[in-house]
């Protein structure tokens, strides 16, 4: 499988803001109470946040509605069904539909206050399906 580096960077209508350091990974993961997938830790520390192929991922923004402790907290508030430890990749702003990671890297998908089901096993297979339109 490509990295999540080499996936991101063939992805249409690329943009990126600036990387994220260990040490405020590190604190956003403390502040969250749990740990990032290594995937997800690689996106942010080589591109911040990332905006393509009509998806916005959260990551470390001058955006607040990017910013992933921000947008985590704000969706653990509206959705009462999250039961297990996971942090938002993406709010796809299409029918309540979040996107959320588990820090062993897989990613779960939970409509509006639903229970999150697991859909990919990584971020990068999660990517991979950008050209697809498929949620």
């Amino acid at each position: 499988m490509d990295s999540i580096i080499a996936l991101l960077k063939q992805q249409t209508d690329f943009f990126c803001e600036e990387g994220a350091s260990e040490e405020a990974i590190r604190k956003a993961e403390d502040a969250l109470g749990l740990p990032f997938a290594d995937d997800y830790k690689a996106y942010v520390q080589q591109f911040g946040s990332v905006s393509c192929g009509g998806h916005e991922l959260t990551g470390f923004s001058r955006d607040k509605s990017l910013d992933v402790v921000r947008v985590t907290r704000h969706n653990l508030q509206k959705n009462p069904n999250i039961n297990m430890p996971l942090y938002v990749v993406e709010e796809t702003h299409i029918d309540g539909i979040v996107i959320w990671q588990a820090g062993t890297g897989e990613i779960y998908q939970a409509d509006y206050q639903a229970a999150p089901r697991k859909v990919y096993e990584s971020l990068s297979e999660y990517v991979s399906t950008f050209g697809d339109n498929l949620l």
